[in-house]
């Protein structure tokens, strides 16, 4: 057995639940479509006269939206212990990087399809208009699935319920959306707040966003953005290769 026989299993199983798709690009779309004509006011009030709604509720619900993926990610290891069926996948032969590869690539898969979608349709209905470089926001897209993989499999290496995990990502991804600016530009948050901005992934996606969408940005301008995304990555990746034991048990709903 091979980490590409995993990804197939997985496949199969995610044809048979819609879940992943509603949460990643149906709820994300409606909101972008609720919140555009409010947020083209804010980035007026910003100096962005000429820009859309959708130049801020896109990228902003994308951001935002990313983060459900890290319960994914987790899920797809819990379920095989829910299912006792984790030991099985050990026992035929498969090492923990393979395990690991062939849980992590349909989530990061279906990530991709999702910032896909969803900048399509924002192109299509929003009035999304990229004034820099489209290259740079692929760029950017690349740096946040990456971290949101990273934590996904952080969050299976720390947590040992479902519940716990369902609960973290819930919470962090609505208090780290909401403090990077995913729901309303930085700056029309308190002014209190505005400081504490950086320290959430999405500010920094969002940084590189806005910079190739509204200030006309290429690869340079989302340099440091995707830096910074790919250091928590990396950060991530090396709590859950240290803590992240292929023979522990979880205990899953229990």
């Amino acid at each position: 057995m091979t980490a590409v026989a995993v990804v197939r299993n997985e496949a199969r199983i995610a044809k048979r639940d819609p879940l992943p798709i509603v949460v990643l690009v149906v709820m994300p779309a409606i909101l972008m479509v609720l919140l555009a004509p409010a947020l083209q006011l804010a980035l007026a009030a910003e100096g962005n006269a000429g820009a859309s709604g959708g130049d801020q509720a896109v990228p902003g619900m994308v951001s935002v939206f990313s983060f459900f993926g890290v319960a994914f990610v987790g899920f797809a290891i819990f379920r095989e212990h829910g299912w006792h069926t984790w030991a099985r996948l050990r026992a035929v032969g498969l090492t923990p990087p393979q395990l690991v590869v062939g849980k992590v690539a349909l989530p990061a898969g279906m990530l991709v399809v999702q910032h896909v979608l969803l900048f399509a349709f924002g192109a299509a209905f929003l009035d999304l208009r990229v004034t820099g470089s489209w290259l740079a926001v692929a760029v950017t897209s690349v740096a946040l699935i990456a971290l949101v993989v990273c934590l996904g499999l952080a969050a299976a290496a720390a947590l040992q319920t479902v519940a716990q995990l369902n609960a973290v990502t819930n919470v962090g991804v609505m208090v780290l959306g909401g403090l990077g600016g995913g729901f309303v530009p930085v700056s029309t948050l308190p002014a209190w707040i505005q400081p504490l901005a950086p320290l959430s992934p999405v500010y920094w996606s969002m940084r590189g966003y806005r910079a190739a969408i509204l200030d006309g940005g290429g690869l340079p301008a989302v340099a440091l953005p995707c830096a910074v995304l790919l250091g928590a990555a990396a950060a991530a990746a090396a709590f859950a290769a240290v803590k992240l034991q292929a023979d522990a048990p979880k205990r899953t709903w229990g």
